[in-house]
C-alpha cells in the first residue's frame, strides 16, 4: 500500500515525495488568497503540525479538522 501524507494547508493526500514540492506552493497560494480577504476576515497562517508522517492519527486529525471547518480550504 502506498504511503501518503495530508497537506497541513489544504488537507489533500500526497505521496511522501510530492508533498515536499506541494506544501510550499500550497502555503504560498494560501497567503495570496488570505491577503485578498478583508482585514477582519484574515487568518494567521497554518502551522505545520509536529506529527509522525503517514500515521492514522494524522489522517484522523486532519479529517476532523476539515469536517469541522476549522481550516480554510481553497
Amino acid at each position: 500500500m502506498p504511503k501518503f501524507v495530508l497537506c497541513y494547508v489544504c488537507g489533500r493526500k500526497y505521496g511522501t515525495q510530492s508533498i515536499e514540492i506541494h506544501e510550499p506552493q500550497c502555503l504560498e497560494k494560501w497567503h495570496i488568497e488570505n491577503a485578498k480577504l478583508p482585514a477582519n476576515l484574515r487568518r494567521p497562517p497554518p502551522r505545520k503540525p509536529d506529527l509522525h508522517i503517514g500515521s492514522k492519527f494524522v489522517f484522523l486529525f486532519f479529517r476532523k479538522l476539515i469536517l469541522s471547518n476549522e481550516i480554510f480550504l481553497f
